[in-house]
């Protein structure tokens, strides 16, 4: 039976994450993500799907984060009606996450019509909420280490991935190959998640992530870094702005300072979390704790919580967040997302990076392309909702927050495989990381590899 793999996504570089499978004239689909950064990357999202999505039987999706399950909507709209596979975990932030995300974009279409900075008259959203919520109709949750037949004679199996909670690599036989999809892996040695799940014996192709390529984080102890950036702009009043991801990152961005506050290496003051998504977080970790590391028993009490500080703020509705233009410091902020490209934290970042008592701290990866990525390298201005903001606020980095693993877990979890794959495809890269991920599995593990274009296709036997 033909078997073909089109990388319809994060071929050269890291979001937008699709991948097609073809089995006998029956079409998988593996993750519906977003594209983030670069216009033209961005513009992909606006574009028809290469293949008519009524033909497709069936999407698996290894996460909650935008740039893995963002276009679902969109497919929706366009013919999809097939279930969409997770995990039980993950289907929870992805009812919160969608709905969200047609929300966000239908108010940023608001405020270009009302600003005219769109080149659209009028400016439309991708989606709208209401088609948020009509995607997840079609979510099916499913167990880990279990297949599941999703018709064609393709069976597909979730394993941990440990990149955030319900995070999935999946293993797919279609064929009689079996074929390992990696999403985002996690790392070895981290507080909250427990480490990705050893690949499947016998796995003839890997499609693995290269988001940090040849690099290693820093291991210097993140409370260290924190402590530093964060406490004197406290001490002087200002406010500590954190672009960072609803589910996953924020939930360990407010384990550290809990720690850091418990022990007066940093001030208490008031933190908010503007994040509807992520307020909702701690009950999501009490309802699966074998994913991570903390106990269910200290997440139910607000008091001793490990990831909630005693002085936390929980911003819901759009009216409080607007409050916050005329907060004073000393206080810190946490609003999505992480790589500051949409939602509430672009509103702070349009009112604080002018200020230099200000502080931007990103605590995960930004992508080219992104307003994020600008900020880390020192972009002097920087534009939101048509304006050219000057970025006078200091902005730095946290190392070792990512919930990414790096190159050196990367490869770690690649040797776990019992025998060398036919093939390892690399994936979820820009293009130094993915030629750094390279020389590391053809050089030390000497596997064979390589570097799929987009749209490219390859025959799996």
């Amino acid at each position: 039976m033909p078997l073909t793999l089109q990388f319809l996504g994060s071929a050269r570089t890291v979001t937008g994450s699709n991948f097609l499978v073809t089995c006998g004239g029956h079409r998988v689909l593996v993750d519906c993500g977003l594209f983030q950064g670069m216009k033209d990357l961005r513009l992909r999202n606006w574009s028809p799907l290469p293949v008519d999505p009524a033909t497709i039987r069936a999407v698996v999706v290894t996460h909650a984060h935008l740039d893995h399950c963002g276009y679902l909507p969109r497919l929706a709209r366009q013919g999809f009606r097939g279930p969409v596979y997770c995990s039980a975990a993950s289907a929870e932030p992805i009812g919160l996450l969608l709905p969200d995300s047609g929300h966000l974009q239908a108010e940023f279409a608001k405020i270009a019509n009302k600003k005219g900075f769109s080149k659209h008259r009028p400016a439309l959203p991708l989606y709208t909420e209401e088609e948020g919520r009509e995607a997840l109709k079609l979510l099916r949750p499913i167990d880990y280490d279990r297949a599941t037949d999703v018709g064609g004679g393709v069976n597909v199996t979730l394993h941990p991935a440990g990149h955030i909670l319900g995070s999935a690599f999946v293993e797919m036989n279609a064929g009689g190959v079996r074929t390992v999809f990696s999403g985002d892996l996690g790392a070895y040695d981290r507080v909250v998640m427990q480490p990705p799940a050893p690949l499947p014996p016998d796995a003839d192709y890997v499609l693995v992530e290269s988001t940090y390529g040849g690099r290693r984080q820093d291991h210097r102890p993140v409370q260290e870094q924190m402590r530093e950036r964060i406490g004197p702009v406290l001490l002087g009043g200002g406010i500590v702005i954190i672009p960072s991801f609803a589910i996953g990152r924020s939930t360990l961005v407010l384990y550290h300072l809990r720690q850091l506050v418990e022990r007066r290496e940093l001030p208490q003051v008031p933190i908010f979390i503007d994040s509807p998504m992520a307020t909702d977080a701690v009950e999501i970790y009490c309802r699966f704790s074998d994913e991570h590391n903390l106990r269910p028993d200290l997440l139910r009490d607000s008091h001793v919580c490990p990831i909630r500080p005693q002085d936390v703020r929980l911003v819901r509705s759009v009216e409080e967040s607007k409050q916050l233009n005329d907060l004073k410091g000393p206080a810190i902020i946490i609003a999505a997302s992480g790589m500051a490209a949409g939602g509430r934290v672009v509103h702070h970042l349009h009112r604080r990076l002018p200020l230099r008592e200000n502080l931007v701290l990103l605590v995960g990866y930004q992508a080219i392309g992104t307003r994020g990525r600008s900020l880390l390298e020192g972009a002097e201005k920087v534009r939101i909702f048509g304006d050219e903001v000057r970025v006078k606020a200091q902005v730095a980095a946290i190392n070792g927050l990512s919930a990414h693993g790096d190159a050196g877990d990367i490869v770690r979890w690649l040797g776990t495989a019992s025998r060398p794959p036919k093939r390892t495809f690399l994936v979820h890269g820009e293009e130094k990381g993915l030629a750094a991920m390279a020389q590391k599995v053809g050089g030390e593990l000497r596997f064979p590899h390589s570097t799929p274009d987009y749209l490219a296709e390859a025959t799996l036997t």
